[in-house]
């Protein structure tokens, strides 16, 4: 039986850093630059998703400080919408790693996923249901998807542009410690679910670089 994520298209429209965001009125990706002078764009990214480990529930963005967040308790179990006069909205978070170099930002590596933005959260559905459709014929590993384009989606208030993934490949779990290690430090700012798994140990990586892992012949 497959697993449903508590978000829908119509959901919504603590600092992370490093981060990758979403423009969904531009139709673009981007990260932070490496000096610090702003934010450079990545092109179509190949990304390893941690969708295992997928957080929905209520995040509050607010100009010039970081997200607050509310996460549900389970993924069969919403939580409620936090009272008060911010305008908390549906959405996501989930933990990226990127084999490619963003010019101006290095290696994309690893980075926090979020979103409240409708088109967004339809690509992440769209990933969830290629994810659950192949994950038990593939224990162990990780989806590696990569952004073939966007598509324009018209509404009332203009355009916005839809993220297309497209599932290209799986990776061993073992290749990507940096997950099971974000997963350890506990995040300030944001209501923990209560059931969700502590994680395992993750691999000692010995003198081994996270872009050796992700250059090898595997999927990519």
């Amino acid at each position: 039986m497959t697993e449903r994520l508590n978000l829908s298209v119509g959901s919504g429209d603590g600092d992370f850093s490093p981060y990758i965001k979403y423009n969904a009125k531009a139709g673009r990706f981007y990260v932070k630059a490496e000096d610090g002078s702003g934010e450079v764009e990545v092109v179509n990214p190949r990304l390893v998703f941690d969708l295992e480990h997928i957080k929905t529930g209520w995040i509050y963005y607010e100009e010039g400080s970081g997200p607050e967040k509310v996460w549900d308790s389970s993924r069969a179990q919403a939580a409620p919408k936090p009272a008060g006069p911010r305008k908390f909205k549906r959405g996501f978070e989930v933990m990226v790693f990127g084999p490619d170099v963003a010019p101006g930002a290095g290696k994309v590596g690893l980075r926090e996923f979020s979103s409240t933005a409708t088109n967004c959260i339809a690509a992440i559905l769209d990933m969830w249901g290629a994810y659950q459709a192949a994950a038990k014929t593939n224990a162990g590993k990780l989806p590696f998807f990569k952004c073939e384009g966007v598509a324009p989606i018209s509404g009332k208030y203009g355009t916005n542009y839809e993220p297309k993934f497209k599932l290209i490949g799986w990776v061993e779990r073992a290749k990507v410690p940096e997950f099971d290690a974000a997963r350890s430090e506990p995040e300030p700012g944001a209501t923990e679910p209560s059931d969700w798994q502590a994680p395992n140990p993750p691999p000692h990586p010995g003198t081994e670089r996270p872009e050796d892992r992700l250059d090898d012949p595997m999927p990519f």
